[in-house]
């Protein structure tokens, strides 16, 4: 008896390790990859430019001739919405070899929308510039850089990595053109990725912002590259 009691309790502590173990591994599987900074070890000091909440007749074409002139690319994380609304923006920013990204359909809070609500909206995104671009974007930028655990699940379920930003350049809060230009200078390092946004109600200093922080960046010798030349070294 007492033998079949010690086996019970063996064989009940291997099922508990067992379920343990598979319930970890799940958890692993379903983190989505995040990136905030990312810093290459060989090679030029290199930044990557982002642009949210867009693309916008108002500041986007502004934003896209100031890139043409300095030859230099950037990642536009896109609105859904927009993208449908603006298909020749959207055409003009992949011919010029600038990459998009997902930024949702609706740019909705995240942290109060259910699973079922946030795949529809992430999804729906991808699709619209699907449509137009023929590519499907490889990464997404949640709004407000809220990333909750249905957005990394989601994310990680369709191989989709979340990128986050180092520098906030506050172009959002209609922060004056000086400080944008200091912040960007003291905060940027090998690897940085900037938050700018080409779609900001009322005046946006984004184009003139840029139009100062780009010359001074190319100077300081950083070299200026997508989101995947970033993180794949392209």
């Amino acid at each position: 008896m007492r033998r079949l009691n010690r086996a019970a309790r063996y064989i009940c502590c291997l099922f508990a390790a067992y379920i343990l173990f598979f319930s970890f591994c799940i958890n692993i599987a379903a983190e989505a990859q995040i990136i905030y900074r990312y810093a290459s070890k060989t090679g030029p000091a290199r930044i990557a430019l982002t642009f949210d909440d867009g693309p916008h007749p108002k500041y986007t074409p502004l934003i896209l001739d100031i890139l043409e002139e300095f030859e230099i690319h950037a990642t536009f994380f896109a609105v859904g919405s927009n993208v449908e609304a603006y298909p020749d923006l959207v055409k003009r920013i992949a011919k010029e070899g600038h990459e998009l990204g997902n930024h949702t359909y609706h740019h909705n809070h995240m942290a109060k929308m259910s699973l079922e609500d946030l795949t529809q909206d992430i999804n729906r995104c991808n699709d619209a510039i699907e449509k137009i671009t023929g590519s499907r974007p490889r990464y997404f930028r949640p709004p407000e850089g809220v990333c909750t655990k249905n957005v990394q699940e989601i994310c990680s379920a369709t191989n989709t990595t979340i990128v986050m930003w180092s520098v906030d350049t506050r172009d959002w809060a209609h922060t004056p053109i000086s400080e944008i230009f200091q912040n960007v200078r003291r905060n940027t390092k090998n690897g940085s990725i900037i938050l700018m946004h080409d779609f900001i109600g009322k005046n946006s200093p984004t184009p003139q912002a840029l139009r100062q922080i780009i010359p001074m960046l190319l100077e300081l010798g950083y070299e200026f590259v997508t989101v995947s030349q970033l993180l794949e070294g392209g």
